[in-house]
């Protein structure tokens, strides 16, 4: 139905039908970053006896003797990156703090690397990170803020900073939304489908993959026998995406993989692609043989054009 309509028709059925956003539930927070404490819930569980502690500092002194790997804690209480807290943790990393108020540059850095602190704190390292405490608030957490758990408080910040992560998110989140459709289009064809693979693995199908687009990354490649697609799937929000340098770019890619007998297909949604861009959609539709948006192809465009491409 939708690849025997004209072009102009398609092309108001596309303007028509653009999603306003491309957040499904999973894009505000992954539950996975903030289960990041679970490794040191001894550790955290610990740390809540100096809670409202009226002797604060002689218990934190011989909390770390007892347990030395308490310091191990410290980068969940505070505002470090995911990146940055595997640094420390690992020992890749440690952490450097400018103060003026110290005169020798040594006492500014702060180790957290778990497997040294396992084999135990001197007493002038403990006296190091009480200071640390002290001056990065957590003592003050820690005496005026906290209640009852500790691990409550850092699942809080871990929830916090992941939205930090929204952005990384927000580039995968269409491709997840578009999966099931193109999943549940191939299994039963039995169209095999490679998810963020460079186009050299259809060397293993039997494809001549030129160089220039071998080390070329695909959002999906479907293969069956001897025919292959690359479907490319992105969305555009109003902000910072130029519609002609989009089309032009996907235009080329597709006269590049028709030179390696591979058919391209663009799912393409968003804001971007309203009246204002109409003329570059417009010239889209003229150059690229597969152009639809994530209604058209949950509606079934797009099973139309994987079955006119394998069947």
């Amino acid at each position: 139905m939708f690849l025997e309509m004209d072009k102009s028709d398609l092309l108001k059925i596309f303007v028509s039908n653009l999603l306003d956003t491309n957040r499904g539930f999973s894009y505000y927070v992954d539950w996975r970053n903030a289960e990041s404490y679970k490794p040191f819930i001894i550790e955290l569980n610990a740390m809540n006896s100096l809670i409202k502690c009226s002797d604060f500092d002689n218990v934190f002194k011989d909390l770390l003797l007892k347990i030395p790997t308490v310091v191990a804690t410290f980068p969940l209480l505070f505002a470090l990156s995911k990146a940055e807290r595997d640094n420390v943790w690992s020992g890749r990393e440690v952490l450097k703090i400018v103060n003026s108020e110290l005169q020798h540059e040594d006492d500014l850095t702060f180790s957290f690397n778990f497997k040294e602190l396992k084999n135990g704190l001197e007493m002038n390292e403990i006296e190091k990170y009480l200071f640390f405490i002290e001056q990065i608030g957590v003592k003050h957490l820690l005496l005026n803020l906290t209640e009852k758990s500790l691990i409550d408080y850092v699942i809080g910040v871990l929830v916090g900073l992941d939205s930090n992560g929204r952005k990384n998110r927000g580039g995968t989140a269409f491709e997840d939304a578009c999966f099931p459709i193109i999943s549940n289009i191939c299994q039963p064809m039995e169209v095999s489908l490679l998810l963020q693979k460079q186009f050299k693995v259809l060397k293993e199908y039997g494809f001549q993959i030129n160089e220039d687009i071998a080390d070329r990354k695909a959002d999906y490649i479907l293969v069956k026998h001897n025919k292959a697609m690359n479907i490319e799937v992105n969305f555009y929000n109003g902000s910072g995406s130029k519609p002609e340098e989009i089309i032009d770019s996907y235009i080329n890619r597709q006269n590049d993989l028709e030179r390696n007998g591979i058919t391209f297909s663009l799912l393409t949604d968003g804001k971007c692609w309203n009246n204002v861009s109409k003329n570059q959609l417009a010239k889209g539709f003229r150059h690229l043989h597969y152009l639809l948006n994530y209604n058209l192809a949950k509606n079934g465009m797009l099973q139309e054009i994987v079955e006119s491409i394998f069947n």
